[in-house]
């Protein structure tokens, strides 16, 4: 009987990977998710704790990349662009505003009522 170690991923480092992965497609810098979440972008790579607070902080914007994948249907562009462009719901530019802790949740909030309308 042949048994495969069954590999099971390691948590710091998927929520590292989903973080780096969301930021390219929202067109955010390694430099921007390092503010966002309050961590050097160089220690990122390295993996980030989902117990933590800048952990907490990565999933919220995954939360948001989630949200607005599928309100503009995955396409690139319209993610980046939603991201880079002025928005009179948000109060500002949500690639600026996701900077900071309130204007993270207010983005997300916004994604998130959004969605329910679909």
């Amino acid at each position: 009987m042949n048994t495969v170690a069954e590999r099971i991923p390691d948590a710091t480092a998927v929520l590292s990977k989903a973080l780096l992965n969301a930021g390219r497609l929202l067109g955010l810098s390694q430099t921007d998710l390092g503010v966002i979440v309050g961590k050097d972008r160089s220690s990122i790579a390295r993996g980030l704790d989902p117990q933590s607070k800048s952990g907490e902080l990565a999933l919220l914007l995954i939360r948001c990349y989630r949200s607005l994948y599928v309100l503009v249907g995955g396409e690139g562009a319209d993610l980046r662009h939603w991201m880079h462009t002025e928005n009179r719901d948000t109060g500002g530019v949500p690639a600026q505003q996701v900077r900071s802790v309130q204007g993270l949740t207010r983005v997300l909030e916004y994604l998130d009522a959004m969605r329910g309308r679909v």
